[in-house]
């Protein structure tokens, strides 16, 4: 199953040709026959009757053949590529991978644009700057004793994985006298699955994460010599009336990271940005754990890949005539003010971006907002409908086998590719056999290919790592750069708003799967809905209760500049302020940070004939691009955050662990209210 941070493995049962059921494969090590929610899940979004089940030009429907004209005319218009452009989700398929080096080489200008609303930017970039090109780092935290995790829920496996999951678990088990548990320090400013595992933890605001990351570090650094982080710790300041922090619970932390050498671990969330990242990677380095506890594994990585910001710009300057869109929905997920138009003297959003391309291809699973403002909306294919593959987290070359034909005639990725190039459409194996036989197996190549296809993964390909090597100097360099030390903390006048992923529905790409959205938050209990989180005292602050509407205004300060770089402040110089708001509902969080409120992505979809419509509150209408995780008034980027009560109680859908009388009371209380209405209508 394809997925954000690297495949899953999995073992499909199917019952007269039709997957019932999905189970980790347990012949791969990374799984062994363990899944998670959203694998499950799946099932639902194979049959799912609000899919894409139709080729439509301009909303209306048409012919395969139709497009397979259509697609003849645009490739002889496309020339070298020059104003050719793909925005793609990240799957890490090889095949994908091959078949866009083939494009590249028909058309040489073409630019390829990976796009995810929770990609993290800053985490790619730093590993980068701190290790090299083509490089992965693979935690091994079966093998650490001391963990500390800055803003990172790495227990949840829409950010973590099964493996690491597993991992720490084997780790909380004894068996016997020899046997250790492993320790875990927590810094968050919400609950987290993870938190709620911490043997220590840490709240406060997320946007002071970076001076908690720089206390710790120093400390380690004093304790250590190390010289490469050393180098990075240098030249960043901390300014005077920072907030304060527990210093005990500070000291604890770094000594226990030190006293397990080469069996510590330190993990950052990829929400925090480059210089968080870069002091993660130099503690890990001072503490010999790079090499033991986090491995950097060898991952090409296509160095020509661009951002949507550097796609946005291509667009208002009029540089993209055709546009493919596979699986992304940045009209509804992409953040504010991506471009600025200086014809009109304006920032753009992504939908006016959209429409200033004359000829755009978008490949759905659902016809969503992007398909609206598309000139043609493809059906996509469900990854049990067709050949594919892809790499685990950790690297394995894994195959991905159709287990039932197509219930809607969709595509997949690899078979608009190969259209675009105008070769023969394909239904069998072709394009993943190609990439598999590259990889040399040894043996006959029948015998490889079938036990490819039996074992799900391929054995033959060795995982390779790198020996430890932390670019301090560079490291450094970077981080004296991008460094911009946090104001004061958060006041109750001027909170920090989070955007997270949502535990159910991932960045909203699973809204329309009713089994996801039945399933309980693991934390708050909602069910079907978001809500603002907040900490008890802050609730008081405003005076409101779980339930009461608030409304959230964001006012921006719009640069007369380009839009600035993620990790880097915004141009000093303005032009005015621009005001985002967001009405939204309160939940009380017990363990949240006070002056923070974090808001669950993906809900607030307003245009989906779905049932997913009006679910929620919409998070992404604060999100801009300098500011796509966490928002906070800088004076920079962000001038000014507000909140006020502007609305009575609702009631969420919730789900709780409730006694059977009680139940029953409250059904026989819900009949009483449905029958009065019904009679009263």
């Amino acid at each position: 199953m394809p997925r954000r941070n690297g495949a899953i493995p999995l073992l499909v049962t199917t019952v007269d040709g039709r997957p019932i059921k999905l189970d980790g494969n347990p012949l791969h090590p990374a799984s062994n026959g363990a899944s998670d929610v959203f694998v499950q899940a799946a099932i639902n979004e194979l049959y799912n009757p609000l899919r894409a089940k139709r080729i439509a030009e301009n909303g209306k429907t048409t012919t395969p053949a139709a497009f397979e004209k259509y697609l003849g005319d645009l490739r002889a218009k496309i020339g070298d590529g020059a104003g050719l452009a793909f925005l793609v989700e990240e799957t890490h398929s090889p095949t994908r991978e091959r078949i866009r080096g083939e494009l590249e080489k028909m058309f040489p200008r073409m630019r390829w644009c990976v796009y995810d609303p929770l990609r993290s930017e800053a985490q790619n970039f730093a590993t980068q700057i701190s290790f090299g090109d083509n490089l992965r780092l693979v935690p091994r935290i079966e093998r650490a004793d001391v963990i500390l995790a800055l803003d990172s829920d790495f227990l949840d496996c829409g950010e973590g994985d099964i493996a690491s999951s597993r991992a720490f678990s084997f780790r909380r088990r004894v068996s016997s006298g020899k046997d250790s548990m492993n320790r875990l320090y927590v810094v968050e400013n919400r609950y987290t699955l993870t938190g709620a595992m911490a043997d220590h933890r840490l709240r406060l605001p997320a946007s002071q994460i970076p001076l908690v990351a720089h206390a710790i570090a120093t400390r380690i650094a004093t304790a250590t010599k190390d010289s490469g982080l050393g180098s990075i710790l240098a030249t960043l300041q901390v300014p005077a009336g920072a907030a304060q922090f527990d210093e005990q619970w500070l000291d604890e932390a770094a000594n226990d990271l030190v006293s397990k050498s080469g069996a510590g671990l330190v993990l950052a969330g990829p929400q925090q940005p480059v210089v968080v990242q870069l002091l993660a990677y130099g503690i890990n380095s001072a503490l010999k754990n790079v090499g033991s506890t986090v491995l950097l594994r060898e991952r090409h990585r296509n160095q020509r890949d661009n951002s949507i910001l550097q796609l946005a710009g291509d667009i208002v300057g009029g540089r993209i005539k055709q546009l493919f869109i596979l699986g992304a929905n940045p009209v509804f997920n992409a953040p504010r003010s991506l471009a600025y138009d200086s014809t009109s003297k304006t920032w753009v959003d992504w939908p006016e971006l959209q429409k200033k391309v004359p000829d755009v291809i978008r490949l759905g699973y659902y016809e969503d907002e992007t398909s609206a403002l598309s000139r043609w909306n493809l059906p996509a294919s469900h990854f049990l409908e067709s050949w594919g593959d892809a790499l685990s987290s950790e690297g394995h070359y894994l195959a991905i086998q159709p287990m039932i034909l197509p219930l809607f005639g969709g595509f997949s990725e690899l078979d608009l590719l190969n259209a675009v190039m105008g070769k023969p459409k394909v239904d069998g194996p072709e394009l993943v056999q190609e990439t598999f036989q590259a990889s040399k197996p040894s043996g006959d190549p029948a015998t490889a290919w079938s036990k490819f296809l039996h074992d799900g993964f391929a054995s033959h390909i060795l995982l390779r790592d790198q020996p430890p090597a932390f670019n301090g100097n560079t490291a450094g360099g970077i981080a004296h750069n991008l460094w911009s030390p946090p104001g004061p903390a958060p006041t109750p006048e001027s909170p920090e708003v989070v955007l997270v992923r949502d535990y159910s529905i991932d960045d909203g790409r699973y809204i329309n799967n009713a089994w996801l959205q039945e399933m309980p938050d693991p934390i708050t209990k909602l069910t079907w809905d978001n809500a603002a989180l907040i900490s008890p005292r802050y609730a008081k602050t405003l005076g409101v209760e779980t339930g009461d509407l608030i409304q959230i205004t964001v006012n921006d300060v719009v640069p007369a500049t380009p839009p600035p770089v993620e990790g880097k402040p915004a141009p000093a110089s303005t032009t005015t302020v621009d005001a985002a708001e967001l009405e939204i509902a309160v939940l009380i969080s017990p363990g949240h940070a006070d002056n923070s409120i974090t808001i669950p992505l993906g809900y607030g979809r307003a245009s989906l004939n779905s049932v997913g419509e009006h679910s929620g509150f919409n998070g992404y209408l604060l999100r801009t691009a300098s500011n796509p995780h966490y928002i906070v008034a800088d004076g920079k980027a962000i001038d000014s955050i507000a909140v006020k009560k502007v609305g009575e109680n609702i009631r969420f859908r919730s789900r709780r662990i409730i006694s059977a009388s009680k139940a029953a009371g409250w059904s026989a209380k819900r009949r009483l209210s449905t029958t009065a209405k019904t009679t009263s209508s």
